[in-house]
């Protein structure tokens, strides 16, 4: 009896302990969904997982995806914990439409903005586009089936009145695109991604592209349609242009289940916050980061994890986040 009591007591002792290091902060071992091996997905959420593994002692870490709406389905089935995701897909997700159709995807929620990524509309100089208007009858690459970016190419061609109806599609991924409009099997192709992007800026080397700007009127008209989308004109000439480039742009984010207690998710949002510096050199998208900004672009579903620490940092949380 005596030994059955001690064995119950150290048991229980061991729980305790467990139970206060979990409610101490975040650990575990978990993945998070992000995209293709060589995409700014897996290296700036390679860069996250470093700096939270080293300070956390958890071991987070970075799964090579589709991308934003593979890793809400990962999420979904709950294969992945957590995932970087665009804001649109996110909103997609959560109401059931576009890509989600009858088929919502809502266990998961916002964790911080990370970074801009852009709706960037590749061109080749002898195609004769030189905006979106004059894609009627071209060969356009508007991105692959189930993609966010495929889904934003019917929104802007949607503003000028266009559908696919008025241009000849092919529905493939960003590095057929590429591809293909390198050997003139595209005229253009569409594609969302944080700026520079290795492939249009690999594409600029020829000097037989040009980046479309988005007027302004047709900007406003997005952004009062679609207000997960936001106006993103680059400071820099990374391909080499000549000019700055306006278009529409939506937040990279960084998600979680909703399993996740409000301690754990707490600590790890002070993680990424006050080892952002180290973030930051490691990837350089981790420079648009701050706790300014950290709710840029989240349509909706903060977790209270992270709602807790921007509060204290002095942030007021919209309603539509509560």
């Amino acid at each position: 009896m005596k030994k059955f009591l001690a064995l119950l007591l150290a048991t229980m002792m061991v729980l305790s302990l467990t139970a206060i290091a979990s409610a101490e902060g975040f650990s575990g071992s978990y993945l998070m969904g992000t995209g293709s091996a060589t995409g700014n997905y897996y290296n700036f959420g390679n860069a996250m997982c470093t700096v939270i593994n080293q300070v956390t002692g958890a071991n987070l870490t970075v799964n090579a995806t589709g991308g934003s709406t593979e890793n809400a389905r990962l999420l979904g089935s709950g294969e992945n914990e957590f995932a970087l995701i665009q804001s649109d897909v996110f909103s997609y997700a959560h109401q059931g439409i576009e890509l989600f159709e009858g088929n919502p995807v809502t266990n998961f929620q916002a964790i911080t903005s990370c970074y801009p990524e852009m709706v960037q509309i590749i061109v080749r100089k002898d195609s004769g586009i030189e905006s979106v208007a004059d894609m009627a009858g071209k060969r356009i690459a508007v991105g692959a089936v189930g993609s966010g970016y495929e889904v934003a190419a019917r929104q802007i061609l949607a503003v000028y009145d266009m559908s696919y109806d008025d241009i000849n599609e092919t529905f493939c991924d960003q590095a057929t695109a590429k591809n293909g409009v390198q050997d003139g099997t595209f005229d253009a192709m569409f594609m969302c991604s944080g700026y520079p992007n290795g492939n249009v800026t690999e594409l600029s080397l020829t000097g037989k592209i040009e980046v479309l700007t988005i007027d302004q009127e047709h900007l406003d008209m997005l952004i009062e349609k679609y207000p997960f989308y936001s106006v993103f004109t680059t400071e820099t000439d990374e391909y080499n242009l000549g000019h700055e480039i306006t278009s529409v742009a939506v937040m990279s984010m960084m998600v979680c289940l909703d399993t996740f207690s409000e301690d754990e998710i707490y600590d790890l949002t002070k993680t990424i916050y006050e080892n952002l510096s180290e973030i930051q050199e490691i990837n350089a998208k981790g420079k648009y980061m701050s706790i300014e900004g950290a709710l840029s672009g989240i349509p909706s579903d903060l977790h209270p994890g992270a709602a807790r620490y921007y509060i204290e940092q002095g942030i007021e949380i919209p309603d539509y986040l509560k």
